[in-house]
């Protein structure tokens, strides 16, 4: 007969609702609460719907308020799950209510390339999708030192466009590199108005929060076109990419720069302004 430990370890839980927040769904961190019958909810809803003074679930009247709940407390925290991220490598076990605060830094966090139909997607952080972008896209790149303030030129190409900005990269944590300013995409398109070019950066969960700046001037130095701007950052954790619309984009006018030309070179600046995690 299997001992009851066994048993335990080898449970299957039928309806993981059942130990969510009755009123945000959510699941509940201690202190949990409960009324008479057993209906529970989070602190925070507790809170809210105290003044109802009846259960959200069976209407009862709440006399005093919510109870705690120290046993569903006690299961909670009893309770791990493993990450989302294990398919791509993350060995971690956490309590549910955990699980999103631990999503936002997980170093195994997905990345899909942004191509459009590419099915590409890695939990081996930027580097594999660095090499992925290079070498069977075949996209344009250059790089910059990972400094307070750098630059360079490139000349961009319709389509997606790699600036990497730690070249020299190679520091490895649980397996996986730590890239603190990540890469930027620039995705240059033909429009009727001219070019536009759409700037993508891919962070790493701690990532540096940087200042950009592209330039263009005509060849013949009669036009310079200018533009510094702290772009909105992105963990590429979804298929398909940003929207272009939520992104930063840079027009370079026909007026300036006939369509027909193949390439559009461009200036490009980013300095160190501090860790992203730091704004919150």
């Amino acid at each position: 007969m299997a001992s009851s430990k066994s048993s335990i370890e080898n449970v299957t839980v039928v309806d993981s609702g059942a130990l969510d927040c009755g009123v945000c769904e959510s699941p509940p961190k201690p202190p949990i609460f409960q009324c008479e019958v057993g209906h529970m909810v989070c602190s925070e809803c507790s809170v809210k719907m105290a003044a109802a003074e009846t259960c959200h679930v069976c209407r009862r009247a709440l006399s005093g308020g919510y109870k705690r709940c120290y046993g569903a407390e006690h299961i909670v925290d009893c309770l791990r799950v493993p990450c989302p991220n294990k398919a791509y490598g993350c060995s971690t076990k956490l309590a549910r209510y955990d699980e999103s605060g631990h999503l936002q830094a997980c170093l195994f966090r997905p990345f899909h390339c942004p191509a459009v139909g590419c099915p590409f997607v890695t939990g081996g952080g930027l580097l594999a999708l660095r090499d992925h972008f290079i070498n069977t896209h075949r996209w344009p790149s250059t790089s910059v030192s990972d400094e307070m303030y750098s630059s360079t030129s490139m000349a961009l190409v319709n389509g997606f466009n790699l600036i990497d900005m730690n070249p020299n990269s190679n520091i490895f944590s649980c397996e996986i590199e730590i890239n603190p300013s990540g890469l930027l995409l620039l995705r240059m398109a033909r429009k009727s108005y001219g070019r536009n070019v759409t700037a993508i950066h891919i962070r790493p969960p701690n990532a540096k929060r940087l200042w950009f700046k592209l330039a263009y001037e005509t060849p013949c130095g009669t036009h310079l076109l200018e533009c510094g701007f702290t772009e909105a950052s992105t963990d590429l954790s979804a298929s398909g990419g940003p929207s272009s619309l939520d992104c930063f984009q840079f027009v370079i006018p026909k007026s300036v720069q006939p369509l027909d030309a193949d390439t559009i070179k461009v200036a490009f600046t980013c300095s160190y302004l501090g860790n992203l995690d730091s704004e919150s």
